[in-house]
């Protein structure tokens, strides 16, 4: 086996096994929708049921929950990142340690280096920026 037909199957690997993160979606599938050109969840869930289903081993009951699946799965990325993007927003507001404010300041790491961090002001807890 040649360097670069190993470095084609690492590739439908790792793009396979993200289109198998859809309930429904097996890696023989997964691989099918990869040899049909369907390489992202965000391709799968704007696919109509007759796109899919003329995939092999795809049907069209199939396909319909599939569709449904990666549309149900890229709103639940998107819920959890927003979270994540809060949770982001206060923790630099308020120390992860004790809860207290935080303020940003440079730390002089020498004469010609510093940090940009944030302090708490309670218990001065620093936190890169």
């Amino acid at each position: 086996m040649s360097f670069l037909s190993v470095i084609i199957h690492i590739k439908v690997f790792f793009m396979s096994s993200e289109l198998e993160r859809v309930r429904g979606v097996g890696p023989i599938a997964a691989t099918n929708l990869n040899k049909a050109g369907v390489k992202t969840i965000e391709e799968v869930a704007k696919s109509t049921t007759e796109e899919l289903a003329w995939i092999k081993g795809i049907g069209i009951i199939s396909a319909k929950k599939i569709i449904e699946n990666a549309n149900e799965l890229l709103q639940l990325e998107k819920s959890i990142q927003k979270v994540l993007d809060s949770i982001k927003e206060n923790f630099v507001k308020n120390c992860p340690k004790c809860g207290g404010a935080m303020k940003s300041k440079y730390i002089i790491l020498g004469p010609d280096r510093r940090l940009k961090a944030k302090q708490c002001t309670v218990c001065k807890f620093y936190l890169p920026e």
